[in-house]
């Protein structure tokens, strides 16, 4: 069995550290690392981390779970480590190694101090040896944040009805309720789509398919907005056609459908 050990120097180069920037810095590396737990699959509860072996001066300490993990979490917590502390946004991407909502806590962390300062952290590798220094800065935290929060562009499509219309902006736009999430996306629109949408409003729920360049936010997956490209109305189910379905297939109020296929 292994540990899954990090240590933080804090105020690092200096004597001791600002108690209200300890305790703020200290929650979001517990929130950092309950969260990159759960990504290796240990499911990290609050308290479950706990800081240990404090040294003097800059204020040192290792983070270290409670649970006992096996080798292959250790060395899978180790590397997802090692892709945080070395991330160039230039040159990486995370591609799906550390998820968006991760790295995000993690860069958090940095965010928390001062553009000239440095938050020493040292990554324990999972077989023994010296530990692996590196730093969190203020500078390396912002870009991280910026990558992660930058939406990702796309063309895409939404179903859904249209909750309300804002025609008197600069921009006007149309919010649809997407059918699948039930989430509100922001469409905006130019003054060619005004009669197709018009249209659209003259009855009430009418179910539209909206398409367009849109943006994504990479955390939640979810579309951010669109700017619309077309707009059409789908045709919804009367009375009649739903009772025609069943018409379709004589067999099955008998049951004899079921039986034929087995």
């Amino acid at each position: 069995m292994a540990k899954l050990r990090i240590r933080f120097t804090i105020n690092k180069g200096r004597q001791g550290a600002p108690l209200g920037k300890l305790g703020r810095i200290s929650e979001q590396a517990d929130k950092f690392l309950r969260a990159i737990s759960v990504d290796c699959g240990v499911a990290a509860r609050p308290g479950e981390w706990l800081a240990a072996d404090f040294d003097n001066g800059s204020v040192m300490f290792d983070a270290v779970y409670q649970g006992a993990v096996d080798a292959g979490v250790a060395q899978i917590f180790e590397y997802k480590m090692e892709i945080l502390a070395d991330f160039d946004s230039e040159r990486d991407g995370l591609n799906g190694i550390v998820k968006e909502s991760t790295a995000l806590e993690y860069a958090k962390i940095g965010n928390l101090i001062d553009p000239d300062e440095e938050i020493g952290i040292e990554i324990f590798p999972h077989r023994g040896g010296s530990p692996k220094r590196r730093t969190i800065t203020y500078q390396k935290a912002q870009t991280l944040t910026a990558r992660v929060e930058n939406p990702i562009p796309a063309y895409g499509s939404v179903q859904g009805v249209i909750h309300s219309w804002v025609k008197g902006v600069g921009q006007p736009y149309v919010q649809i309720r997407e059918l699948a999430t039930n989430a509100l996306v922001k469409v905006e629109y130019s003054q060619s789509h005004y009669a197709a949408i018009s249209k659209a409003m003259e009855e009430k729920n009418a179910v539209v398919l909206v398409a367009g360049e849109c943006s994504y936010d990479q955390i939640s997956r979810g579309m951010m907005r669109m700017k619309l490209d077309r707009l059409s109305k789908t045709s919804t189910l009367t009375t009649i056609d739903f009772d025609g379905l069943f018409g379709s297939f004589p067999s099955f109020e008998s049951g004899e459908l079921w039986e034929d296929a087995s």
